[in-house]
């Protein structure tokens, strides 16, 4: 494998560095306890702010987390730049951390860190060092037996709760880093096909992390952000906008209870009384020991009899 440039020579690679560095700064001021919310991933994706899926590669969760991504962006990202040059890196790395955030946050929870960067520049680069002599060697045998034992590492930790990692964006960055890479060294057919399917894969992905994402999450806890902001609705009187985040929630995570009192409230000031006591019903139904939830659904159940007496 190519040995990384040193340090020293930083100056020469501004979006690599720089980007690094960024990492660096907005990771320690979260580790501060410094409000970054506006960096992350939440239900504010689905009100248009995009942004989010690229931002939210900056914060680092440890300084395992941070050292190792930092490693190989410096590794992988100064060859790129030194051959591409500094638009063109630049765009590479806001299509990666987008399309593996995106991925991210459409199926699961979202997460933080430059992994599906990482991730994407080393597909990128096996299929390049195979094919490119511009990058030849610069992914040898080691370096991908590190990168696939590492991802697979990365499921175990995950599915026995030992420690989250984004999986998904690991994945979707290689498959989006080495699509970009075939893109590069195609010719007519191959390089179309390509392309288009790397568009398909980010396209997809933002489609699923906004107005899909009801739909396609599978996550039990992915409703978080929605619950916040039919909350934060609700309480500032904005009732049919919370109605609307309170359904996206239900129908994400069903045996949230108190996802279904909310929306219960909601729909009982828009005037949907019908819909407001089978919300509360299902709320007590889940959590049957909570005496507000029984109360409400009494008051609306006695409502709808009063309503229908008339």
């Amino acid at each position: 494998m190519r040995r990384p440039p040193e340090l020293s020579q930083l100056g020469k690679f501004p979006v690599t560095g720089g980007s690094i560095l960024l990492a660096v700064v907005v990771t320690l001021a979260y580790w501060n306890h410094s409000d970054v919310a506006f960096l992350m991933e939440d239900g504010n994706v689905r009100r248009g702010e995009v942004w989010r899926l690229v931002t939210s590669a900056l914060p680092h969760g440890d300084i395992f987390h941070l050292m190792f991504n930092a490693y190989w962006i410096w590794a992988f990202g100064t060859l790129v730049e030194e051959v591409f040059g500094h638009v063109k890196t630049a765009a590479l790395f806001v299509l990666l951390a987008l399309g593996s955030g995106a991925a991210e946050y459409a199926l699961l929870t979202g997460g933080i860190g430059l992994s599906g960067v990482g991730y994407g520049l080393f597909g990128m680069l096996w299929v390049l060092s195979r094919r490119d002599p511009h990058f030849a060697g610069s992914v040898d045998s080691n370096t991908t037996a590190l990168f696939v034992v590492w991802f697979f590492a990365c499921v175990v930790l995950t599915v026995t709760r030992i420690f989250p990692v984004g999986n998904v964006a690991h994945g979707a960055g290689a498959l989006i880093g080495a699509l970009v890479g075939l893109a590069i060294v195609g010719r007519g057919v191959r390089r179309i096909s390509a392309t288009f399917a790397t568009a398909v894969i980010v396209a997809g992905g933002l489609v699923g992390a906004t107005v899909a994402r009801p739909w396609v999450n599978l996550s039990k806890h992915g409703a978080t952000g929605e619950l916040r902001l039919g909350y934060d609705a609700l309480m500032a009187g904005r009732n049919e906008e919370a109605a609307q985040w309170l359904a996206d929630a239900t129908r994400m995570e069903p045996r949230n209870a108190s996802g279904w009192y909310d929306y219960g409230i909601a729909m009982s000031r828009i005037g949907r009384a019908d819909a407001a006591a089978a919300a509360y019903a299902k709320a007590y139904e889940l959590e049957p020991g909570r005496e507000d939830y029984k109360q409400a659904y009494t008051r609306q159940k006695e409502y709808l009899q009063t309503l229908r007496g008339k």
